[in-house]
């Protein structure tokens, strides 16, 4: 069974995690060779760099 969405738009969360409710046998039962071949990478976004260490004597 496939997870809702969230109610946070994508990108606002520092962090991307899911909770994982489905059984291997659910989760192989959805990626069907179609839905493999219409898939598409998530995009990655990395958080912008802060500022560099101070250096250490």
């Amino acid at each position: 069974m496939q997870q809702p969405p969230k109610d946070t738009p994508s990108g606002e969360d520092a962090v991307s995690r899911s909770d994982l409710n489905q059984t291997r046998e659910e989760v192989l039962e959805y990626w069907t060779e179609e839905r493999i071949a219409e898939a598409k990478p998530r995009e990655v976004r990395l958080p912008k760099p802060g500022p560099a260490p101070a250096s250490q004597d």
